[in-house]
This record gives structure tokens, C-alpha cells and sequence, in this order.
């Protein structure tokens, strides 16, 4: 038979469950950790979220990138997941360009590529994923046209 909670022990949980370990949790209530963390999420406790550190080298690449660069270019430039690396920047106040945002030298290059190169070559020659590109090729027109012999 399951252990009802008293008024008391939410009260407690509610100020505990942040920063306490599990094992001060499971000590302290009596009950498992996972029927502990169970009843914080019902309830709406949450446990702040503690990411990988960001190296001054990192931080600073982030500044440099984020004005011309997406979330997805900076986190592979720095080895980090997209939603880190859009995490930090947003902590940071900085903003970066729309996901499919695409400059005007990127369009020129895959205009010139595209007559002779596949849309995978040309993903990689511009660090964008093929669907990304064949998605642009689509919404600007390209054809490539074949060569009578």
C-alpha cells in the first residue's frame, strides 16, 4: 500500500527537492527516489538544469559567430548540440539569424554548383544538410538541364 503524503511533506519536498541530493530525498522521506521525484513532477518541482561548462574560447567564438552564423553552423564549429549551443546563446542575449536564413554568397555558389555538382556535394562544400539545400533549390526554381548528345 502506497504511503499517502501529508501537506507537511510537500511543504518540505517543495523546498528541498531543487537542490538536495537524491539520497538527502530518499533519506529524509523514507520512500525511493524515483516515487520521490514521481510526486515532484506531479506537483510542478523542478530541479534546475546544469549543462557542460562553456570554455572562454567557446564563449567567444559564440560572440564572434552569432551575427552571421546559425545555431546548428556555431554548434559544429564548437563540437556541441544545437540546443546547447541555442541555450547559451540565448543566455547570452545574442541573437542569430533564422535557421534557413541563407546569404547572398551562399545562393551565388550554390547557383554556380549546381549544374555540375550534387546537391550533397554542394551540402557539404556549404556546411548545410542535403534536405536544407535541396529545400532551397526547390523554392529559388534551379533546373539542372540535360546536354543533348
Amino acid at each position: 500500500m502506497k504511503k499517502q503524503w501529508s501537506k507537511e511533506e510537500i511543504k518540505l519536498l517543495q523546498k528541498l527537492y531543487p537542490t538536495a541530493s537524491r539520497e538527502e530525498l530518499s533519506n529524509r522521506f523514507g520512500r525511493s527516489y524515483n516515487t520521490i521525484a514521481d510526486k515532484a513532477i506531479r506537483m510542478g518541482f523542478r530541479r534546475p538544469r546544469k549543462g557542460p561548462e562553456w570554455s572562454p574560447s567557446e564563449i567567444k567564438t559564440i560572440k564572434k559567430m552569432a551575427a552571421t552564423k546559425s545555431v546548428s553552423q556555431i554548434a559544429k564549429a564548437l563540437g556541441r548540440s544545437p540546443g546547447l549551443v541555442s541555450l547559451k546563446v540565448s543566455e547570452m542575449g545574442l541573437k542569430t539569424p533564422k535557421p534557413n536564413y541563407w546569404s547572398k554568397d551562399e545562393i551565388k555558389l550554390l547557383k554556380k554548383l549546381y549544374p555540375t555538382k550534387t546537391a550533397a556535394e554542394i551540402a557539404s562544400r556549404l556546411g548545410r544538410s542535403v534536405l536544407v539545400v535541396r529545400g532551397k533549390i526547390f523554392e529559388i526554381g534551379l533546373k539542372k538541364y540535360k546536354v543533348a548528345r
